[in-house]
């Protein structure tokens, strides 16, 4: 039995479609009824249970031979889901996961930053890998680069989420809204990509289906072990993006950049009065400041992925779907 923390948001939901495909079975932590209905198709074990609450986490483990956690706090859906009750409630998670022996915990994070410190969730993220190896388990830390139908859509676009499921960018938190209705279309309705930071910075992109595969695949391959850096198939600049959406939008994209102090600012000014808002202006700063250029190329090979989509693919599938 897999059991999969996280499993009604956009990657967990993949996972648990993707282990089910293969059928394997599992067991999806779900919160509420509501949220049992986007995996009511699956056929996966549905039980209800919540990492702040120690006692429903010893149930869910129980004859569980691997876990695959993916849940955070980005777009948090109850009061309290904040990455430090977070960092809290993983380490309930691994405490009972040692005691229960599960073979194989896979853990999906994200990568080290200068900032690490300063992001709450990046260094909730950290807290985590730091028990997990302390924990005696066998893990993997997944640390993946961005994904592609998420922050492809954060710069200006409404393409990479059609067609997406329990969309991280859809849900009903106050912020990401917001944020969405000023720059929800910017790309397509102006021509102008709104970008954290230079758009020097190079990353991996990787699709969230990608990324989906690749920790599926995690749950029994022994030779990925501690933290690894995963991203997609090709290095991209952000200029190299704005270029990518002018080819399948057949216009010149401009870009506009946001320094990484004015995100710096904003979460400092907005942190006592939102913290999860906060949170949100905290990993736009991580993305102004860092970069993922990374050839993960022999981890797909260990993993025997089929090949990993590039940004143009990902773009052109879903400029393909009716909006």
């Amino acid at each position: 039995m897999i059991l999969v923390v996280g499993a009604t948001g956009q990657l967990g939901s993949l996972v648990v479609r993707r282990l089910r495909g293969q059928d394997r079975p599992v067991r999806a932590l779900i919160r509420s009824d509501t949220a049992a209905e986007a995996l009511s198709d699956t056929g996966a074990e549905l039980v209800r249970g919540d990492l702040r609450d120690p006692a429903s986490l010893a149930a869910a483990v129980a004859g569980v031979d691997a876990i695959v956690a993916t849940a955070n706090s980005l777009a948090p859906s109850y009061s309290g889901d904040t990455p430090a009750a977070l960092a809290v409630g993983y380490a309930e998670l691994i405490s009972r996961a040692a005691e229960a022996g599960v073979r194989r915990f896979v853990f999906a994070s994200i990568p080290v930053t200068s900032v690490d410190e300063e992001v709450p969730e990046a260094r909730s993220k950290r807290v985590t890998e730091r028990r997990l190896e302390a924990s005696g388990l066998s893990f993997v830390s997944v640390r993946l680069a961005p994904f592609t139908e998420v922050w492809l859509a954060l710069v200006g676009s409404s393409i990479p989420g059609r067609g997406e499921q329990n969309s991280t960018l859809e849900r009903p938190y106050w912020f990401l809204q917001r944020f969405r209705r000023l720059t929800g279309r910017t790309i397509e309705n102006r021509g102008v990509l709104v970008l954290p930071g230079p758009a020097s910075r190079r990353h991996a992109f990787i699709s969230v289906h990608d990324a989906a595969d690749v920790l599926a695949a995690s749950v029994d391959t022994s030779d990925l072990t501690g933290p690894v850096d995963v991203g997609g198939p090709e290095i991209l600049s952000w200029a190299a993006v704005a270029d990518a959406y002018g080819e399948v939008l057949g216009q010149r994209i401009r870009i506009a950049s946001v320094p990484a102090e004015m995100f710096r600012l904003a979460q400092k000014a907005i942190g006592p009065l939102s913290p999860s808002a906060a949170n949100v202006l905290g990993m736009n700063r991580l993305m102004a400041v860092t970069e993922t250029p990374w050839d993960t190329t022999n981890v797909v090979d260990k993993l025997r992925l089929k090949p990993l989509r590039t940004v143009r693919q990902v773009l052109a599938e879903k400029i393909a779907l009716t909006t």
